[in-house]
């Protein structure tokens, strides 16, 4: 997926500008029927601002069913310029981001930046160490949090796990799953501490077992982004908030489509990072 999106903007740049527009203008069309036809609503909300795909959009509404106005959040796998909370960060959020290499350890934030960014390689082993660093920085504890997202491309399902067995209950959690495999295939990788994803299928875990998983946790699956990339569990005590999403797994799912998600506006910089996570 990665190198294919890398390939796609690449070519981009190589372009003349009528062939660009012509290219934006199929993505954008095969998108939009694809979220006008989506059987679940929570897609019809689905935009992308600093997301990868649609998942601002999705995030921003189960926020708003909620009445979550503020809080803070943790992002596991965050790069710097393109995840699930740069969105919630602009808003007034908190929190922490950890990445193994991407992230951008030259961000110019403040002593009281209401963002943390942890450059470590996370397993099971060392990753609520390296959170409970991250929270002590920001003055919170793991009950404080109100959004996980997950995305390391391989022991997300470990790192999980490890979250909830020690006291994580967010509102909201937000894993990668592997959608080579529909429901109701139960796959789940078996853990490797060092494991690096080479761009093949056997990493993470299937929609289906993340929902036997979560379940055992008090979290229902209440969307998929329409690429086939991150499911979206919201706590139990929200249920009443979510009647009109299917109780059909089917009819959530989304197999996957890695065509690269049509973007409006500019490139993001780190500058604009910087200003909000400096902000008081």
């Amino acid at each position: 997926m990665f190198s294919y999106i890398r390939f796609l903007k690449l070519l981009k740049k190589k372009m003349y500008p009528e062939v660009l527009r012509h290219l934006d203008m199929s993505l954008l069309r095969h998108w939009s029927k694809k979220i006008s036809n989506a059987k679940n609503i929570l897609n019809k909300s689905g935009k992308k601002f600093y997301s990868q795909n649609d998942e601002d959009g999705i995030l921003l509404e189960i926020l708003k069913r909620i009445k979550k106005n503020n809080g803070s959040f943790i992002e596991i796998g965050a790069g710097n310029t393109e995840n699930n909370t740069i969105i919630l960060l602009m808003l007034g959020w908190k929190g922490i981001w950890i990445d193994s290499q991407k992230i951008d350890v030259n961000l110019n934030l403040n002593e009281n930046s209401r963002l943390k960014c942890l450059k470590e390689f996370i397993d099971k082993d060392n990753c609520i160490k390296t959170l409970e660093g991250g929270l002590q920085k920001l003055n919170l504890k793991n009950k404080d949090i109100n959004v996980i997202s997950i995305d390391i491309d391989g022991n997300d399902f470990f790192i999980a796990e490890t979250l909830l067995n020690n006291g994580y209950k967010p509102d909201c959690l937000i894993v990668e799953y592997n959608a080579k495999f529909p429901p109701p295939i139960l796959y789940n990788m078996p853990y490797d501490k060092n494991y690096v994803w080479k761009g093949y299928d056997d990493h993470g875990s299937s929609i289906q077992h993340w929902v036997n998983f979560f379940e055992k946790f008090g979290y229902k699956l209440v969307c998929c982004n329409i690429t086939g990339a991150n499911a979206f569990f919201i706590n139990n005590k929200h249920n009443d908030k979510f009647n009109d999403i299917p109780t059909d797994i089917n009819n959530i799912y989304y197999a996957p489509d890695y065509n690269w998600f049509a973007q409006g506006g500019h490139p993001v910089s780190t500058k604009t990072i910087e200003y909000f996570a400096n902000k008081k």
